[in-house]
Order: structure tokens, then sequence, then C-alpha cells
């Protein structure tokens, strides 16, 4: 879990949603459980969607996934091996190059202990 907090020290990052594959809230740093809950739920379904895509166009699982909205903010999935998937929200003052380079520290951490 100190791992995934990690993603939070980065700048415009709003919080994050582990989940498993099914879609449920392992652990967050949301306030709003609601919103935690359907961050989750959403996480499982974009994921699949995504990872089938690319899979299916012959570019292998999908790394992560970007939903980008008009006013520069989003959410960035991306899978946690076997923990199952991170879903970070963020505004639009992140520097996405710092955000997907702390996403793959944290995924090279937990590979190493897990």
């Amino acid at each position: 879990r100190r791992v995934v907090e990690g993603v939070t020290r980065v700048s415009g990052v709003e919080g994050f949603v582990v989940s498993s594959s099914d879609g449920l809230p392992l652990f967050s740093s949301l306030a709003d459980k609601e919103l935690e809950e359907k961050v989750a739920a959403l996480t499982a379904v974009l994921s699949e969607v995504g990872s089938r895509a690319s899979t299916e166009l012959g570019k292998g699982e999908a790394e992560w996934i970007t939903v980008n909205a008009p006013d520069g903010s989003g959410i960035i999935y991306t899978k946690l091996g076997q923990i199952g998937y991170l879903a970070v929200l963020f505004n639009k003052d992140t520097r996405l190059g710092v955000l997907l380079y702390t996403l793959r520290d944290i995924k090279k951490k937990l590979e190493t202990t897990h």
C-alpha cells in the first residue's frame, strides 16, 4: 500500500483507487466512498475493453489507459499484476510524463515484492 501511495506526491494528482479485477475497491486515497466504488467499477470495465482492443489490434496488452476530459483533467488506469488495477485521478496541472514515470516505478517495485 505504501508503494502505491507514492503516486499522491505527483503534483496535480487528486487521488487513487486500487481495485480487484472484479471492480471492487481494495483501498484508496479518496474520502468519497461513493466515488471510490464508481472508479473501481469503471476501472474493471475500461481496463478490460482497453486491453482487449490493444490485443486485437496486435499491439499486445495495454500498459495503461488514459481518459482525458475537456478541461485537461483525467484518469489513468493500469494493471498491477496479481493485485488488480490502479486508477489515478488527476487535474489539468498534472505533468503526465512525471505521472507515467511514477506509475512505471510503482509497478517495478510491486513486481519485485510480489
